[in-house]
């Protein structure tokens, strides 16, 4: 054998290669770790490195279990059931180093998909071990049981991810010093959202938080983290809690990134935007059930402020429910301060107010524009106003944009397609919502000509008759019978 390979780090790489455990397919896997298993049995000097790549995702905790002698035929045989350990005596001092026999190799933790795991056969490891010294990452977030959730924390974690938070999870960061993902899905009594609280406070190195309501306490620690990229938090099904809006300090979030919310309402969500800074911030996405349309315009307000947002690239805000106002939202107008905009995303249950010369001034305003959606409902007071001859004035200056849903006037021909020079070349998708058209004809002839790399346009087909259907139906019957009979000439036109 190679000098070479009796370094450990490179069998490592080199074992690594065999076949990747990122692979979805279970298959994969088991051939993956078949093969390390025979590398280990194969010489001295394979085996400590493949037993630490085999060993190095585990999947529940009948793995470590079945190195127990006499839990083996109970855990493997070929009539166990999903419930194997209901009757089952816990460890002895003697077989929790079975137990633990390989447990020092492990990287990374995931609950069991099917089952609870048999927490019950562990009672017999003292509190303060360290079952898995070298864990990076431990996915608990499948599994409702976090009773003994201690033997799984390691002073060299960095990811953890758990279904919920409860009260004895409070010293998480005084085990996992250098925590820099925390994921946790949900925490129903009022006592759990405090020792969330303290449990965020906790953590000095967050890179990426994804969890339930906050705290004013948790939201000022996490201002004065430098580390923190992302934060995701999730309210629905949690009682709301009006943030107290006074004395409000936090610090600037200066290397804030992307943040996230699904919520109820939006009142915390606008008392966070208005009293702090997010200078790096690109992308904020929200999703609300209940907006009603004051809320709305104080949302788009806070969120337009110049010192709360300035470098946001990407916009995503969604709500299901509405008061069901007939005036228009101002959220364009609003959002001409975003200069390096490149995705709106809008769809709410109120008119958006967009004209011509609106969105003209909207593609000035956002020259890197890639994505526009304004998703309106199908009843509004007043018809669209965007015109043909707006919309490709605005696409003469947004030469980056490849999607695009507005509702417009689509019944008022006011341009002529075959005088215009304009080839908007980048659009490849489009949709038009609930415009209504007479002239379908006219409309294909403008798309063709216009627009060459569209060859369906959406729209709105919830009440499209069989028998009478929509006209932008016939449109794309256009569409495509233009692009045939393009294809024919240019193969019948002779080559010089």
């Amino acid at each position: 054998m190679h000098q070479v390979l009796f370094i450990s780090e490179i069998l490592l790489e080199v074992f690594s290669h065999l076949n990747p455990i990122q692979s979805s397919s279970w298959h994969g896997k088991l051939l993956f770790w078949k093969s390390l298993a025979a590398l280990a049995r194969t010489c001295k000097a394979f085996h400590e490195p493949a037993m630490d790549l085999l060993w190095s995702h585990v999947y529940g905790l009948d793995p470590l279990l079945g190195c127990v002698p006499r839990l083996h035929p109970v855990i493997y045989r070929c009539d166990a059931k999903v419930s194997w350990s209901q009757g089952v005596e816990p460890l002895s001092a003697y077989e929790v180093h079975h137990f633990l026999r390989h447990a020092s190799r492990v990287r990374s933790l995931y609950s069991n998909v099917w089952t609870e795991e048999p927490f019950h056969l562990l009672t017999a490891i003292p509190t303060r071990v360290c079952v898995f010294p070298r864990l990076l990452l431990f996915d608990w977030s499948l599994l409702i049981n976090t009773s003994r959730i201690h033997l799984f924390l390691s002073s060299t974690l960095r990811h953890c991810a758990l279904s919920v938070v409860s009260s004895d999870m409070d010293s998480i960061a005084t085990y996992c010093p250098v925590l820099e993902i925390l994921s946790i899905k949900s925490a129903h009594p009022t006592d759990e959202l405090f020792v969330l609280s303290d449990i965020v406070r906790s953590c000095k190195q967050l890179v990426d938080l994804s969890c339930p309501s906050l705290d004013f306490a948790a939201w000022k620690h996490l201002s004065n983290v430098p580390t923190l990229l992302t934060v995701e938090i999730d309210e629905r099904r949690i009682l709301h809690r009006p943030m107290d809006a006074e004395n409000l300090h936090f610090a600037p979030f200066l290397n804030l990134t992307a943040l996230t919310f699904h919520v109820e309402t939006c009142g915390n969500v606008v008392t966070v935007l208005r009293h702090s800074q997010f200078p790096s911030l690109k992308e904020f996405k929200i999703y609300i059930n209940v907006l009603p349309w004051a809320e709305a315009e104080q949302l788009f307000c806070a969120l337009s402020l110049r010192k709360a947002c300035d470098a946001l690239e990407r916009i995503e805000i969604s709500s299901y429910d509405s008061d069901l106002s007939p005036k228009p939202l101002t959220v364009v107008r609003r959002f001409l301060c975003f200069q390096q905009l490149r995705i709106l995303r809008l769809a709410v249950n109120y008119p958006i107010y967009l004209d011509n010369d609106l969105l003209l001034e909207a593609m000035l305003s956002w020259p890197y524009i890639h994505s526009l959606e304004l998703e309106d409902p199908p009843f509004r007071a007043h018809p669209p106003t965007v015109t043909f001859r707006g919309l490709f004035a605005a696409l003469r200056l947004s030469p980056q944009l490849r999607g695009l849903l507005v509702s417009m006037d689509a019944m008022n021909i006011d341009i002529d397609s075959t005088t215009e020079s304009l080839e908007h070349t980048s659009l490849r998708t489009w949709s038009v919502l609930h415009s209504l058209i007479v002239d379908p004809e006219a409309v294909a002839q403008i798309i063709f000509l216009m627009l060459p790399c569209i060859n369906n346009v959406a729209y709105d087909d919830d009440y499209d008759d069989p028998e009478e259907p929509n006209l932008w139906r016939q449109v794309n019957s256009l569409l495509h019978e233009f692009a045939a009979h393009s294809r024919h000439n240019a193969r019948a036109t002779p080559t010089i």
